[in-house]
Formats: structure tokens, sequence, C-alpha cells
């Protein structure tokens, strides 16, 4: 049976399950593309987080390593994923080296959902190095109960950067502890400087401000002070074209006007074109206070103030070097003040000291711009003239002038507190003109002048004499060969014949004699006042007494002289020398000599020195039979008193009585007194330098017995007087008479 329209149902139906078969179909087959595209793209996934640098991890929430990238597994030190993961156990208690670390990040990511460049100090897993990270997080919840469900996040290591931090920390607080400041300069290749760098100890050192103005190099060179500005630019350019380091001291001035000595120090480093300079500057102001002080000390008088002798050598020597230059001259004036150990001894040191500090306020006030003023020793000035005019005459007015006002100011009474002090000086005066050999000379030859000055009697300036110079200088080497003389026994005696009224030689005066291997005979007055003046006159005496005893030990062993004396002339020094009595009782033993021919001649020099051990010296003396003779009597005003007090066995009468005798009736009145009072007094009495047979007839017609002089012979060397004394026996009376007759 068939329906109506059911055909077409039935085909609308097959139409249908062929659409829905082929839907079906369709969608299985896009669902299947999609799920492999998914799948490729997870596995690109995979693989790009693979290959990241940084470490990608997944972890659930009680600390477990779920996953971990390739970076992730290396910073630990592993080798992959399926090594590192059943390692790690506990990743809060086994990571971190901080503890609570782990705990801090954990709260930060719960309470707000992500952590964003968390550093801390970890441990690399296996190996336990400590190493620095940076982790990223965030929490993954589930969708619909928002239950946390893992966290996943990122891992970079920072170890290298925070090393560098760290010395970065470091070095900002040295820099900011060390006591001066660090700087870069660039000096471009046309000589222009840049700053590339200033340190905060530098600005805080210079007060150079900080911002762009600190960028200018100009802005630190303002500092410095002009005086100082063109030496250091100078030795940036020397060091510059050397290129060797750079180190200079120089002054700045700081912007509230504090003055400041800075030392930079600076080495180059080639860069392309340019050079830079990294250098460190420091605050040298306290050594340099230091310095001065020091100099100060060294060259400078403490009391006075005034430049020291080492300072006034130093100046001295820079005017010597410019007035040879310019062609010009220059003065020096040597002050000494006169009396100075008088007030200083009688009213003590501290008014000593006051009229230093006087003079030199005296001194200082009265020179010209220019003159310069120097104390050099206890009581001694110095003024120096730089410039003291173009010509020798004009040089040696202005030094005469200053001389003169020197002598003015200081004449002007002084006043220290209570006492007044009338004060002199002696200046000596010396003109220069650079070409002198050393600056010590013109300092003698000032110093010369200066004594000169005092000796022509005091508050007076003299000017230096060259011919004086070489006086000095043949009288400094007269005084070493003296010294060498007395060493190589170049010195002899000669004696001079005393005769008695019969003719007889009966004693001789000995007289030394230098024989000088170059100049010849040197006669005593020219070495003696030397001897004394240097103090070699001790060991000249001592050299008279070893050969006069060693001469008289030879007489007294030949019968034909045995009978003569020696007379002997003893100075002030020596015989005032406490060695010198045990000294002459040895010579005496050593030589065996009869001490009664022995007569030791002084002058009244002797006798003023200190009469009671000069008189206790003499009777100790006395004890051995030595004699005694007072030369040159008649010459001073106490000679009566010496005769009464001192045991003297002779007188001898000064020739310059015996000279005038025939003419001056003064002169023969006072032989003739003379020769009564040593009569009187038991002593003999010698007449000297008797030189013509009627200067002999008075002297005998007055009563004189003993003569002496070149009517009879000259001083003789030792053999000749030797001669002269066997020749002329004993006269008898009747003898005498025809010898004068004839």
């Amino acid at each position: 049976m068939s329906f109506p329209g059911l055909g077409a149902a039935t085909g609308l139906l097959a139409a249908s399950i062929l659409l829905l078969v082929a839907i079906l179909v369709s969608t299985s087959h896009y669902y299947r593309r999609r799920w492999i595209e998914a799948a490729d793209e997870h596995r690109n996934s995979r693989e790009l987080i693979e290959h990241l640098s940084e470490g990608i991890y997944r972890s659930s929430i009680d600390g477990r390593q779920l996953s971990a990238n390739r970076a992730l597994v290396k910073l630990n030190g592993y080798q992959s994923e399926a090594e590192m993961l059943p390692a790690v156990r506990d990743i809060g208690g086994e990571w971190y080296v901080e503890p609570g670390r782990r705990d801090e990040f954990r709260r930060i990511l719960h309470s707000q959902g992500h952590v964003e460049d968390f550093v801390s100090e970890i441990y690399r897993h296996k190996t336990r190095e400590r190493i620095w990270i940076s982790e990223s997080a965030r929490v993954v919840r589930h969708k619909r109960t928002g239950k946390p469900l893992y966290y996943e996040g990122s891992v970079r290591e920072i170890t290298e950067t925070v090393k560098r931090l760290k010395l970065e920390e470091h070095y900002q607080k040295l820099i900011s502890q060390i006591p001066g400041g660090l700087f870069q300069y660039c000096r471009g290749a046309d000589g222009s400087f840049q700053v590339l760098y200033y340190s905060d100890g530098f600005h805080k050192l210079t007060g150079v401000p900080r911002g762009a103005e600190a960028s200018d190099a100009g802005a630190f060179t303002k500092l410095i002070l002009p005086e100082d500005l063109d030496g250091y630019y100078q030795s940036l350019r020397e060091c510059h074209r050397e290129f060797k380091y750079w180190d200079h001291e120089f002054r700045i001035r700081m912007p509230d006007g504090a003055e400041k000595w800075l030392r930079a120090s600076a080495a180059p480093e080639r860069v392309g074109n340019t050079i830079v300079w990294h250098g460190y500057a420091s605050d040298i102001s306290l050594r340099k206070r230091q310095e001065i002080k020091i100099k100060e000390l060294a060259y400078f008088d403490p009391l006075t103030h005034l430049p020291n002798r080492r300072a006034l050598l130093d100046r001295l020597g820079e005017t010597l070097k410019r007035t040879q230059e310019s062609g010009r001259r220059g003065a020096l004036l040597f002050i000494d003040l006169d009396n100075f150990k008088s007030l200083n001894d009688s009213q003590g040191h501290d008014v000593g000291d006051a009229y230093l500090v006087q003079v030199a306020q005296r001194l200082s006030a009265c020179v010209e711009d220019g003159d310069h003023v120097a104390r050099i020793g206890g009581d001694e000035f110095v003024v120096c003239i730089d410039d003291a005019g173009a010509t020798e005459a004009e040089a040696a007015q202005r030094a005469d002038r200053t001389a003169e006002a020197v002598l003015r100011e200081l004449a002007r009474p002084h006043r220290m507190g209570a006492v007044e002090h009338q004060a002199s000086a002696s200046v000596g005066v010396v003109v220069f003109d650079g070409n002198e050999p050393r600056v010590d000379e013109v300092l003698k030859r000032a110093d010369i002048a200066m004594y000169r000055a005092k000796a022509s009697g005091r508050n007076a300036f003299a000017v230096f004499d060259p011919a004086a110079t070489r006086r000095e200088q043949d009288q400094f080497r007269l005084h070493a060969d003296l010294r060498s003389a007395i060493a190589g026994d170049q010195l002899q005696l000669h004696f001079q014949p005393q005769v008695d009224h019969f003719g007889r030689i009966v004693s001789a005066e000995a007289l030394l004699r230098w024989y000088h291997p170059v100049k010849g005979l040197i006669t005593p007055d020219r070495f003696i006042p030397l001897a004394e003046r240097s103090g070699l006159i001790n060991d000249l005496g001592r050299v008279v007494l070893a050969k006069g005893l060693a001469t008289l030990a030879g007489w007294q062993a030949d019968p034909d002289t045995a009978h003569l004396r020696l007379s002997i002339n003893i100075s002030v020094k020596s015989f005032g020398n406490p060695d010198f009595v045990p000294h002459l009782r040895r010579l005496i033993d050593e030589h065996r000599v009869d001490a009664s021919k022995l007569m030791l001649e002084f002058t009244e020099h002797v006798m003023a020195e200190n009469q009671d051990a000069t008189a206790e010296r003499m009777h100790k003396l006395k004890e051995l039979g030595i004699c005694f003779s007072l030369d040159d009597f008649g010459t001073g005003y106490s000679s009566l008193a010496y005769l009464r007090q001192m045991p003297f066995d002779e007188v001898k009468i000064d020739g310059s009585f015996v000279a005038d005798i025939e003419t001056k009736e003064n002169d023969r009145a006072l032989v003739r007194t003379i020769l009564a009072m040593a009569d009187t007094l038991g002593l003999a009495a010698v007449a000297e330098h008797v030189e013509t047979p009627q200067q002999e007839a008075l002297l005998r017609t007055l009563g004189c017995r003993m003569f002496q002089g070149y009517l009879y012979a000259p001083s003789l060397p030792a053999d000749e007087f030797l001669l002269r004394a066997k020749a002329m026996p004993s006269l008898g009376p009747a003898a005498e008479v025809l010898r004068r007759s004839a």
C-alpha cells in the first residue's frame, strides 16, 4: 500500500541524515586540525621556553619544583630537568641564603598575586655556590573556584650586576671618605680642556659648584691665585708635551675667601686624538704652614724675626748673581754693637734681648726700600743693599749714607723698662759687583772692615780696603807656616852678648829666629805677636825653653863657657800657664843644668796679670836657683812696686832712655836714678841698646856696669857666639884701661 507523500518524507530524512553526517565529518576535521594546531603551538611554546636565557619554572604551592626550563636547570648546576626535579624537595629551605626570604616572597605573591624583580641571594642548588638572582612570578588559580593551583615565574642571575653595584657602593663610600677629590680632564687636539668627572670630595675640596657649570674647566682655574696660574699652566703644558705624570702644588681661593694650598697629581691616557688625565687633588695647607714654620725656624731669627745668617747667604748669593748680570753694584754693611756683652752681663739677658729687638726695629726703619736687614750672630747685624748704584762711586755714596743713618739711629738712647742704654756700633762697609769668588768672601770683607772701624775707636764705619785683606791673608798663611815651623824644627836661638864693665862676655840673651824655607829670615817682631794672637805662644815658649836649656847644658859642659849665664824672655801667657813651673823643672832635671845660670826676663805685663799667682810661681822657681830680670824698666808706672814685691835679681834699662842719653838731660837723670835705686835694692842693672862708645862712656860715669847692644855684637848664631865668648878672656883692670884708651 502506498501512502501519498511518504516517499518525499523519506527522501527528506535521508538528505538530513546525509547533511548531519557531512556536518559531523566537517566538524571532526575542524577540531582535529585545531587540536593539531594547538599541539604545535604548545610544542613551539615549550621549545621557546626551553631556549629562553632566563630560567622559567612552575612549582607547587607547597614548594615542590614541577617543571624547569633548560636555563633554570643550568642555573642550578644540573644537566637536565629530569636530574633536577627529584633533587629539589624544598625550594624555600634549599635555595635561599637568607632565612625568611622565601616567606617574604610568598607574602608578596599571595597579597598581590604577582612578584616582580624580587632580588635574593641563593645557592646554586647542586654546587651550593652562592649567587644573586632577580625573580618574577604569579599565582595560577582555578578559573571557577579561584583556588591557587601553582606558581609560575622566571629567574635571572644577576651576580655580576650585584658585584658591580657593590663595587660602586664601596667606591662611592671610599671616595666620600678620602680627604681629597678625584677628577678627570680631557684635553682635546686643539688644546682645550673638558671636565669629564669631579668627585663629591673634589667639589667639597675646591668649592667648584655642581651642575652644568662644573663641566667648564675654567670654573676651577678661576679659583687659582693669579701669581700661581702661570706655573700651573706651564707644568700642565710640559707634562702634556712629554706625556708624563703631572704633579704640581699651587694655591686657590675658595668662594668664601679662604686660601688653600692644593697638590694635584694626574696620569695621562691616550684616547683617540685626546688625552684623558686621571687625577687626585688634596689639601696640603697644613703641610705648607708647617713648612713655612720650619722655614722660619731655619731662616729667621726667633728673637728679632729678621732673616738669619743662612737666609742672608742665600739672599746675598742671588744679589751677587743679579749684580753680575746687570753690571750694577751692591753693598753690604756689617754691624757689630759696641759693648753689648757689658750690657747683657750687667743688666741681664732679658734687657739684652729687648735691646736687640729695638736695634732690629731701628735698622729696619732707617734703611731704604729694597734693602734687607739680617741678624747673623748675637750682636751682629747685616744690611744688604741689592742695588746700590751703577758705578763704584755711586754705590760707595749710597753705602756711606746708609752707614751714617745706622750710626745715628743706634746712637740714640735705648730704653728697656727702667734701664736706659747709650749705645754705639762699629760698621764695616763693602761694595761688590758680583765678580767676587764666593758669598762668604763678601761677608768676610765686610767683617774685616768692621774690625777696622772698631780698632779706630768704635761708633764709626770703615770701608773695606783690599790691602787689609792681603795683610790678613799673609797673616793667615804665616800662622799656618809658623805652626809647621814649630813642628818641623825651623826655629833657632840666636844669642846677643851681655858684657860687664871689663868687657867680658858674661851672659847672653836668647833671641828666637825663624828661617822660613821660602821667605828666609823672619824677625820676632813679625811672628811673636802672631803667636800671641793665634794661641801658639805657649808652644813657642816651650820651644825656646827646650832649646835654651839644651844650649845652657852645652855651655856648662865646656870649662871655657861654664861661667856664662843665659837670659830667656817669658811671655805673659806662657808664665800664666799652670804647667809652666813643673815643665821648667822637668827640663832642668833632664839637662842637668846649674839653674843659677838661668835668668828669666819678664815685662811689667807679666806682673799685671795676677800678682799673687805670679809671685808664688817666682818663689817656687827661686827655690831652684833661677834668677829673674825685669825688662824695659822705667817705662811702666808701677815698676818700683814690682821690685819691692817680687824676687827680682836684675833690671834692664829701657833702650829708649839710652838712645837719647847724650842729648837729653831728663834721660840722663832717669838713668842715674834707676842705677841708684838698683844699687840700693841690691839689683844688677843692664843697659840695653848701647850703640856708640859715647853712650857707653856716659853710662859708665853714671855707674852702669853691664851693657848690651850693637856696640858689642848683634844677636849671633850659637857657634859664632861661642867663638866670640871664648876669644874674649877675662881682662884685668890695667888691660881694661888700655882697651878703653884704644
